[in-house]
């Protein structure tokens, strides 16, 4: 029996994305939301078809999505945004019967590309390694997010992405 897809989201108003199933190739992309300034139910709405949509197409039985990060000199519109959709996906999980994680963006760069503190150049020079031609960083996040959700789920799949110390250390 084939495992079934993990679908990952680097969540923002340009939401990264990768899917695939543990020991196949992903796909990726990224959904530009609507810039919207302070009306959130425009941006909620835009979210939420293509959410809906990527799980009827995909069907996943994994989403897992970065844990949102408010820089200090976030607008309170941006704020609201940014948890609003870690809120909805997990809603939306919920309401679809698809299990749901949240996943800290350091572990995941650390495990990727070796160190919790990778820039965006990094990452997607890590994506590049494992072959994946990723067009932006927010795609490079996913795939990054991807990886690490092999890894934590389907580790029999994972040696493949092992960097670094883990590679050494055998933990992948």
């Amino acid at each position: 029996m084939a495992l079934r897809k993990i679908l990952t989201l680097d969540l923002a108003t340009r939401c990264g994305w990768a899917c695939g199933a543990p020991g196949s190739e992903p796909t990726y992309g990224t959904k530009v939301l609507p810039s919207t300034g302070e009306d959130i139910g425009r941006f909620a709405d835009a979210f939420n078809t293509w959410l809906l949509d990527m799980i009827t197409l995909e069907n996943p039985a994994l989403i897992v999505f970065e844990a949102p990060i408010l820089a200090g000199q976030t607008t309170l519109a941006t704020a609201r945004k940014l948890t609003g959709l870690a809120w909805h996906t997990e809603f939306v999980c919920r309401v679809r019967e698809v299990r749901c994680k949240e996943a800290h963006l350091q572990s995941v760069k650390k495990f990727f590309a070796g160190s919790g503190r990778a820039d965006k150049e990094a990452m997607i020079a890590a994506a590049r390694r494992f072959g994946w031609a990723p067009k932006t960083s927010d795609e490079a996040d996913a795939l990054g997010l991807w990886a690490f959700s092999v890894h934590q789920e389907a580790p029999r799949f994972a040696s493949r992405f092992a960097v670094g110390g883990l590679a050494r250390a055998g933990v992948a």
